[in-house]
């Protein structure tokens, strides 16, 4: 399947992406490489909800929305052809009901991405002391189904990725994860209507991997039954600089969904 879609970009506005991550260079990549519907979602933390760390605070609905200013430039009129621009967030989840985001202000975006794993903020989105692959493995599926329940999520996005310990830990997590859990958590997303993101982490060779491309068998196993269980999918780079794009580009993506057999893709 060809690739037309990206919803998770992030611009300079993202403390963590490159200060010249630019908007209208993301456009001029991404329609070189045919993607058709390009998303910004940049990291966001709602100034009505309580909690956010020191480096969420300064990235609020405001400083996000510098981005609207953006979009209107010359540069992204020059840059954005027929592709269709879509204004999103990526905010953030500590469990339970905590999310980084009102419902009101929710409102104001095209799309809300909601990831249920940034376990690499130790001590603000999970306990510091986490480390056991059991603890882990159990707290992970736990965030996802609080994710669902909380039917604000367009996507939940790098599921089942434990980053914050190894490289090899995500893996190590998701050989864990039985089919019937998974299934239990892509029924749950099914009916909440929220996409699973195939995100660039998911695509990424590793040793022992399936097929030429060396795919992580996990990632494999994991999509495949999210599609059996009839998910639908959104694509997302996670892109923080438009040079990483023009890097990898998108043909990994199409190869990954072919072999799982993935044809429901959001905005394509």
């Amino acid at each position: 399947m060809k690739i037309t879609s990206d919803i998770h970009t992030h611009t300079y506005l993202s403390s963590c992406a490159a200060r010249d991550s630019w908007p209208w260079d993301f456009m001029k990549v991404c329609g070189e490489l045919g993607i058709k519907t390009l998303g910004f979602s940049d990291h966001l933390w709602d100034k009505a909800v309580p909690g956010a760390s020191k480096w969420y605070a300064p990235q609020d609905v405001d400083h996000v929305f510098q981005l609207k200013e953006q979009l209107a430039s010359q540069q992204c009129q020059e840059a954005v052809g027929d592709m269709k621009i879509l204004f999103g967030c990526e905010t953030e989840f500590l469990g339970g009901k905590h999310v980084a985001l009102s419902r009101e202000a929710a409102k104001l975006f095209d799309f809300v991405l909601i990831p249920p794993d940034h376990f690499h903020m130790k001590g603000f989105t999970v306990p510091a002391d986490l480390n056991e692959p059991k603890d882990i493995k159990e707290l992970m599926i736990r965030r996802f189904m609080e994710v669902m329940e909380l039917d604000m999520a367009t996507a939940v996005v790098h599921p089942f990725h434990a980053m914050g310990w190894t490289p090899e830990m995500p893996r190590l997590i998701q050989s864990m994860i039985t089919d019937n859990e998974y299934i239990e958590c892509f029924t749950a997303a099914k009916q909440a209507n929220c996409a699973i993101e195939i995100n660039t982490c998911a695509v990424k060779p590793v040793e022992d991997g399936v097929g030429d491309d060396s795919f992580s068998p996990e990632y494999v196993r994991m999509m495949t039954l999210a599609r059996e269980t009839g998910c639908v999918f959104s694509i997302g780079s996670d892109s923080h600089n438009p040079k990483s794009i023009a890097a990898f580009k998108y043909d990994r993506f199409e190869r990954f969904t072919e072999l799982c057999g993935i044809e429901s893709i959001l905005y394509q």
